[in-house]
């Protein structure tokens, strides 16, 4: 699949109807724990033409690849201040990819309040991945705790007893990541964590270890997959994704982060005191030049 477009050679913050889509597929290495809120689920959907599948809501797969992103931007020395649900500073590149408001930092103390009183919309859009065949077999595991110093179990009362349902090991899932507007620089951020992603699910410290490939991408200035489409019927003129040949992950957070300044809104603050500077000086111009007209009247 040939593209007629390509990445834009610059950031900028309103959008600019261009979208790069990556078509990721994650197989599971181990059994993994992909459930909502309860303990004892798996999370399956019946589609009409599909049939039942495995699911991994994109919500799961943002969380981790942001982290993995703010993990990769800390090592290098960038906003290393920068963390989820507390401290989102919306000035470095993971800000910029994934977005957040100036309100996560609401009920922080005085001292550590936002500089900033925008916010950003995420470059980075995602949609639930599929199983790329019907549901097979769930697997289910029961286990009891144990007292340490007893070696006796506390009961179940107690809640020692317990069962984890997981989606079986090589299970194959497939979906669609959508970067906004992407520069070779920002291109380079996502693909790079992508391929870092491995491990997926719930308590992943033993569980859910995958591997995530990029199988290729389409660059349009619309939407044009999905992962249903790809989940269907996986199309076979995909781009390569070394055809794009993108920089260093390492030099593009270093440029992006040195972009920031210049890529962000300007503060109200800021604003105000460039309007009143400007009014200063349509003021002092027109001060002038009607002394100039009052001279050439005498």
């Amino acid at each position: 699949m040939s593209n007629t477009i390509g990445l834009f050679n610059d950031i900028q913050v309103l959008p600019r109807g261009r979208y790069l889509q990556l078509v990721v597929k994650v197989t599971l290495l181990d059994d993994a724990i992909i459930r909502s809120n309860e303990p004892d689920e798996v999370l399956t959907f019946n589609y009409k033409t599909l049939g039942s599948r495995f699911i991994i809501p994109w919500r799961k797969v943002k969380g981790k690849l942001r982290r993995l992103v703010m993990e990769k931007q800390r090592g290098l020395g960038i906003h290393t201040e920068c963390f989820l649900k507390e401290s989102l500073c919306l000035q470095c590149p993971a800000c910029l990819l994934f977005g957040g408001t100036s309100e996560t930092q609401a009920k922080l103390p005085p001292e550590k309040k936002p500089k900033t009183s925008y916010n950003l919309l995420s470059r980075i859009l995602g949609e639930t991945f599929i199983s790329v065949s019907p549901t097979s077999d769930i697997n289910y595991y029961t286990a009891t705790g144990v007292d340490e110093e007893t070696m006796e179990t506390k009961g179940v009362k107690s809640g020692a007893l317990f069962t984890i349902i997981t989606v079986p090991a090589e299970t194959e899932f497939i979906g669609v990541v959508t970067l906004r507007d992407p520069s070779p620089e920002l291109t380079s951020i996502l693909v790079d964590n992508l391929n870092r992603l491995t491990r997926l699910g719930a308590s992943t410290r033993e569980w859910g270890k995958v591997k995530t490939e990029i199988a290729g991408y389409v660059l349009s200035d619309r939407e044009t997959l999905s992962s249903y489409d790809v989940a269907k019927n996986m199309p076979e003129d995909l781009c390569k994704i070394d055809d794009l040949k993108l920089p260093q992950v390492e030099d593009s957070f270093s440029l992006v982060a040195e972009l920031m300044p210049s890529i962000l809104p300007k503060e109200k603050k800021e604003q105000e005191k460039g309007r009143r500077g400007r009014k200063a000086k349509e003021e002092t111009t027109e001060a002038k030049a009607e002394e100039s007209e009052a001279g050439e009247g005498t």
